[in-house]
């Protein structure tokens, strides 16, 4: 029997035929259908065939010149501190220091300029004032900046520092703790003894046994509390901290002019000792006991290696922190909270809050949340708003001169069938977090929309190199350093801007 042949052109007919009819599905497709309350249906679109839609690809050509820019703007970040050798306790001239006078770097187009309610239209005005007297009357201010995950490490920090840093003069890391989660910055390695407690509201075993916490949102302790510890008879107790420069991070970061030590000791003094590049003794004494905030100054002009504390006590020390800094210029403490949306810094003792601010001449403080609470879920306006409201208030009431910006959430997205888009989430925390801004009369900067606005973190990931993380959520050193920079440009036109108002 003869076989009937197949002629060749049946197959690609039929497969012709088979691509028009999924076109026209394609065309006519919802996008999804909802087959129950808990399943949702994707159906391929026509826009599916297309994954860098002409948005995007706009996107990745803005990422492109921002990071033309971050380059250039780097090459002019030359480090005004030079040392004649690796321990050296001498610096240069002061001649060769940025103190002398204000140094004007380019004023590249914010991105996204910083936004103020009508009614609080000069909300930097006293932190901007406190960087233009820096030149007349050189003093130390400080920036506080925090903020979750996106900032941890020192991420965006970092960058912010070494440009203030770079323009108003300053050196070093600023306020660090001495109980650190691992070694996840670029800029200061820390090891401890194995004794170290943390007291924080949140991410801790050991929970506040007190509201009367730090700038940092904690205390360290190094003893185990007991209901004698408190006596002057308990057994004397030791613990060690160790600072070390990893060479990773910008030259400034450990290059000092003073080392703070901070802390409160209700119960009994507090022997403490310093040692600087191994088992040089640079100050070493009985701090006397205080039930109230106690900073311990050590002048130190060094470029170190290592810095070692060692510390006794019979009671239980708290520490709040050791601040690196320069006796001039301008210090930035990076303040990360891993898995927190920032509603616990309102449950700390205000006046307590407000003597370090005053204490340690804070100026402004940048507040960065919202990565934790963006996701699945209903959201609700008015309840984040309302928290936001109290956080954000809280922070202003801390000190009149003491400026707050808002830093809103990053885009965060999610595959929805072949493609990723925004969390409905972040506009709605985003909104929330902008609405509370205006009416504490805080300055607000818009991250979402720096970044390119809704789905803008897919360009993120996508760019080459890439600028964020797979999880479509936090960004990279690369992203976080372009953050920073966005952010730098941003601050730096208000600040012109004021220069112009107030001439």
């Amino acid at each position: 029997m003869k076989k009937k042949s197949v002629e060749p052109l049946q197959p690609l007919t039929l497969l012709f035929y088979i691509t028009c009819i999924a076109f026209v599905i394609m065309a006519l497709s919802p996008g999804e259908i909802l087959v129950s309350e808990n399943f949702t249906m994707n159906i391929f679109t026509l826009d599916d065939l297309n994954p860098l839609p002409d948005t995007t690809q706009k996107e990745l050509d803005f990422i492109a010149d921002i990071q033309s820019k971050v380059e250039e703007a780097e090459n002019l970040a030359i480090d005004s501190l030079e040392f004649t050798k690796e321990d050296s306790l001498q610096f240069v001239s002061t001649e060769d220091t940025i103190l002398q006078e204000e140094r004007y770097e380019p004023v590249v187009p914010a991105r996204q300029a910083i936004e103020f309610s009508p009614q609080s239209s000069n909300a930097l005005d006293p932190f901007f004032a406190s960087l233009q007297s820096l030149s007349k009357s050189p003093n130390l201010i400080r920036i506080l900046h925090y903020g979750d995950s996106q900032i941890e490490g020192d991420r965006i920090s970092s960058y912010l520092r070494e440009r203030f840093q770079h323009r108003f003069g300053g050196c070093g890391v600023g306020l660090v703790p001495v109980y650190a989660r691992g070694n996840v910055r670029a800029t200061l390695f820390t090891s401890f003894s194995p004794n170290w407690t943390k007291y924080a509201y949140i991410d801790q075993k050991r929970k506040p046994r007190h509201n009367k916490l730090g700038l940092l949102t904690e205390y360290d302790r190094f003893t185990n509390p007991t209901a004698h510890d408190d006596s002057l008879h308990a057994e004397m107790k030791h613990a060690w901290v160790r600072f070390t420069d990893p060479k990773l991070g910008y030259k400034k970061a450990t290059a000092i002019e003073n080392i703070k030590f901070i802390y409160r000791s209700p119960s009994a003094p507090l022997a403490f000792q310093l040692n600087l590049n191994g088992d040089k003794v640079i100050d070493k004494q009985d701090l006397p006991k205080s039930e109230n905030l106690a900073i311990h100054k050590v002048a130190l002009k060094t470029k170190f290696n290592k810095i070692q504390l060692h510390l006794g006590s019979k009671g239980n020390p708290e520490i709040l922190g050791v601040a690196f800094d320069c006796n001039t210029g301008v210090a930035l403490d990076n303040v990360s909270l891993r898995g927190s949306s920032g509603f616990e810094i309102p449950r700390i003792n205000r006046n307590f809050m407000k003597q370090q601010v005053e204490a340690l001449q804070v100026k402004l403080i940048i507040v960065q949340f919202g990565v934790n609470i963006s996701g699945e879920g209903n959201y609700s306006l008015s309840y984040y708003e309302k928290m936001f409201y109290r956080q954000y208030n809280y922070l202003k009431s801390l000190h009149p001169n003491a400026s707050v910006l808002v830093v809103s959430v990053s885009d965060r997205t999610r595959k929805k069938g072949t493609r990723f888009e925004s969390y409905p989430s972040v506009e709605i925390i985003r909104q929330a977090q902008k609405n509370a801004a205006m009416k504490t009369g805080c300055a607000f900067w818009d991250l979402r929309d720096a970044m390119g606005g809704q789905n803008s973190m897919n360009s993120w990931v996508n760019n080459k190199p890439s600028l964020a993380q797979s999880d479509y959520t936090h960004f990279n050193a690369r992203g976080a350093k372009l953050v920073g920079e966005m952010l730098y440009n941003a601050l730096n036109n208000a600040y012109e801007d004021y220069k112009n108002r107030v001439q």
